[in-house]
């Protein structure tokens, strides 16, 4: 991905919530909060940040008077944040202009509230769905991360018209999450989620979660802020996290994002890709029963320039048969009209060199909550009538040999669609 890495280093962090710090835009102008926040209290004096996590960039932003702390001192690094105030903060990090004061049907429950205008002029520039407030603003309310990633990733895509098409393109994609399996993230929050998390300004907690019902500390939004700034108003291609994402919510695979393969032509000279059989029926060999397909993720196993966004998902360590090789996990679910089909048999009845049986290892599958074989019975998971799927893995050859021109892996579905990838010397 494109993200600035010579202010990573500078800083030496990692954008985590509650553990990390975000490299400050150099046009930070003042917050001005609530009337508690003191218009001038020193830098040095914020007494209750030494060793925080987030100490180097409080204190940067402080002194470039982005944010500011109270009358005693202190900056309350993990103090909640309110609506109102986030408002505040966002309108000085953005670089975007509105002609008007104000949206042109101000949300209701601002009347003579300190940040009235800051929030409608966020509405304004398209930052605040006025939708989401029908029943009033409540400026004082804690603010969700939820909120603070809508109204973030709307602010982007008002900013560059490739980050509203992404929005778009990850509906629907997979989000390298355990909150994708276990829950916690919803149907129609995962675009908000996707364009925070493929451009780096939110990569969630330590163990990969967002936790959006819970409320934003001041410590994380000045952090995340920064970020934002870093990013809004580029455009969304040159991420490469979030063109994987968009990859995977328009095809079911970030094959073309993530390894050198590209898409061949069928017998008939079409070029498809994985969205022409998803959820197809596709025929296993000797009358086992048959196979869907829903999501095809591509992990570079030992290549650190080409890291994949999913890879601290599926492949939390590199296996002997897997290095210099692209591990290639799919979603699948069988239908077997065979009982006690064994994992063997299984892989044998596929034979197109990109799905397998082989099952999942590894800590993260319990940590992501991702199903896959078992190494005994899994008559309840292909004999279910239904379809449940369920992960597996294979490998792929990142080079062509020697003495072929290329090499090339094809799927056909019952409806007569070919999928072909083809890797070129």
């Amino acid at each position: 991905m494109v993200f600035l890495r010579k202010n990573k280093r500078f800083w030496g962090a990692a954008i985590l919530f509650g553990t990390a710090a975000i490299l400050l835009h150099n046009d930070a102008k003042a917050v001005g909060l609530t009337t508690e926040l003191a218009a001038a209290v020193p830098v040095q004096s914020f007494s209750d940040v030494g060793g925080h996590w987030a100490e180097t960039v409080i204190r940067k932003a402080a002194d470039l008077n982005l944010v500011q702390g109270y009358s005693d001192g202190t900056f309350h690094p993990d103090g909640k944040i309110t609506r109102a105030e986030f408002a505040a903060m966002l309108n000085r990090a953005t670089k975007q202009k509105t002609d008007t004061a104000g949206a042109e049907n101000p949300l209701s429950g601002l009347q003579n509230h300190w940040s009235q205008a800051e929030v409608n002029k966020l509405a304004a520039l398209g930052f605040i769905d006025q939708s989401d407030y029908k029943t009033g603003f409540s400026p004082d309310l804690e603010l969700t991360r939820y909120e603070m990633i809508k109204w973030i990733s709307s602010g982007l895509a008002q900013s560059e018209p490739s980050f509203k098409q992404a929005l778009e393109d990850t509906e629907g994609t997979l989000l390298p999450t355990p909150e994708t399996y276990k829950g916690g993230i919803s149907s129609e929050q995962i675009p908000s989620v996707a364009l925070v998390k493929g451009t780096g300004i939110v990569d969630g907690f330590e163990d990969g979660t967002f936790r959006l019902a819970q409320a934003t500390t001041r410590a994380e939004v000045s952090a995340i802020l920064m970020r934002f700034m870093e990013v809004e108003g580029n455009k969304a291609e040159q991420y490469k996290g979030l063109n994987e994402l968009r990859e995977v919510g328009l095809t079911g695979s970030n094959l073309t994002t993530i390894t050198k393969y590209k898409y061949g032509m069928d017998y008939n000279g079409v070029v498809r890709d994985f969205s022409f059989i998803r959820g197809i029926s596709i025929s296993l060999r000797d009358g086992i029963g048959t196979m869907k397909i829903n999501r095809v993720i591509a992990v570079d196993s030992d290549n650190d320039s080409n890291v994949s966004i999913y890879k601290p998902m599926f492949l939390e360590n590199v296996e002997k048969y897997q290095k210099n090789k692209y591990v290639v996990f799919s979603e699948i679910a069988v239908q077997s009209s065979v009982k006690n089909l064994t994992n063997l048999e299984l892989g044998n009845s596929m034979g197109n060199g990109i799905t397998s049986s082989t099952r999942l290892l590894g800590d993260n599958v319990i940590r992501f909550g991702l199903k896959t074989l078992s190494n005994r019975n899994n008559n309840e998971l292909l004999n279910s009538g239904n379809d449940e799927f369920f992960w597996v893995s294979e490998v792929i050859p990142k080079t062509v040999p020697e003495n072929y021109p290329k090499l090339s892996f094809s799927i056909k579905a019952q409806n007569d669609d070919l999928v072909r990838i083809i890797l070129n010397k």
